[in-house]
């Protein structure tokens, strides 16, 4: 039987060469001091790790540049080397690498929802990422639809037809609310990651698929625990049940129903003081949660990509690396742009 170096050998390398392309702390802060995201970005086009698509722009291009081109080029990269990966993807790997589409339909999926709820006032859908024309969806009959039923037939042979078809409206009904659609896109997707993690892997590869899905999971529900008790400190017991996913990994059912009938958010932190995630929310506010979460997560990642033995979460890790330090940057352009503030800490974290 194949070793995992030998199997993934290529991959990592390739993740290796990857990873050393990221933008680091003094990078960032440089981008940050610039005058104009035209300047920011052009910079960008000079740096190897996101030269490729921005290079295909057109420099004096950016000057009405607005935050969906922007995502959209900085996407674009993420596709070009999404897809320079999965080139050394093993064939039986394949179902578990295209978590970054299933991802990309789910967003396309609510945005057309919103778009149908805004109604006369809505904008028009962004482009969609590249990456999402590879999937199940239909992005063309999405952006067009005028109806619940239209939005259903496109997202047909999706992951998340049953539930759209769960939701679906009673004749004349209203449409479902986004949240309630948001949760339960969210559970149809882990539910299908770990259902590959658990069919298809075993071992130590099977192990570090559930521990960095389930610990997700973990945080997610955390931090909707106590987003609804700091600003929806009346929500019912029963209205939590559509809002947490119905998985755990070190945060066991019973921690979650005391988390769920905590009086207030101080009483949640209480709790995990003595749970596994003490060290995550130590000293944390609420509004902090999912900062902390996004540390967490990145940390994981880091060390898989770097120390941990290759295997194809190394390649998903990378992956989300690369997104958060995509969204570092959007965070600078904006900075400079509109004056948001600066999360150098963030940025400090993604560069080291």
């Amino acid at each position: 039987m194949m070793g995992a170096g030998m199997k993934y050998g290529a991959l990592s390398a390739k993740v290796h060469a990857l990873y050393g392309k990221r933008l680091r702390t003094e990078e960032f802060a440089r981008l940050a001091g610039m005058k104009s995201e035209a300047e920011i970005l052009d910079a960008l086009r000079q740096h190897p790790g996101w030269s490729k698509a921005l290079s295909q722009c057109v420099p004096g291009g950016w000057k009405y540049v607005g935050r969906i081109e922007v995502e959209q080029a900085l996407r674009e990269e993420l596709r070009l080397e999404y897809l320079s990966l999965a080139h050394y993807v093993p064939r039986e790997d394949r179902p578990l690498m295209e978590f970054r589409v299933r991802i990309a339909e789910r967003t396309a999926i609510l945005n057309a929802l919103r778009r149908l709820k805004v109604g006369k006032y809505a904008k028009g859908m962004p482009p969609a990422p590249r990456i999402v024309l590879q999937g199940k969806v239909d992005y063309k009959a999405l952006r067009e639809c005028t109806s619940y039923d239209q939005l259903l037939s496109a997202a047909k042979g999706s992951i998340y037809y049953p539930v759209l078809l769960h939701l679906r409206p009673e004749p004349g009904g209203t449409l479902p609310d986004y949240t309630t659609a948001e949760s339960l896109l969210r559970t149809a997707y882990f539910a299908h990651m770990f259902r590959i993690a658990r069919e298809r892997y075993s071992g130590a590869t099977q192990k570090v698929l559930l521990q960095a899905m389930g610990g997700q999971v973990d945080l997610l529900n955390i931090i909707h625990i106590l987003r609804l008790k700091t600003y929806f400190p009346d929500t019912s017991q029963e209205e939590y049940l559509t809002i947490l996913f119905p998985f755990h990994h070190r945060l066991k059912p019973e921690l979650t129903r005391q988390l769920c009938a905590a009086p207030d958010a101080r009483a949640v932190f209480e709790l995990l003081r003595g749970s596994p995630y003490r060290d995550y929310f130590e000293g944390v506010e609420a509004m902090d949660a999912e900062e902390y979460y996004r540390r967490a997560l990145y940390t994981f990642n880091k060390h898989q990509v770097l120390a941990a033995p290759p295997s194809i979460y190394t390649a998903m890790a990378y992956l989300d690396l690369k997104e958060l330090e995509m969204m570092v940057l959007v965070n600078v352009i904006e900075s400079v742009k509109y004056g948001v503030p600066y999360h150098a800490a963030l940025a400090e974290l993604v560069g080291s």
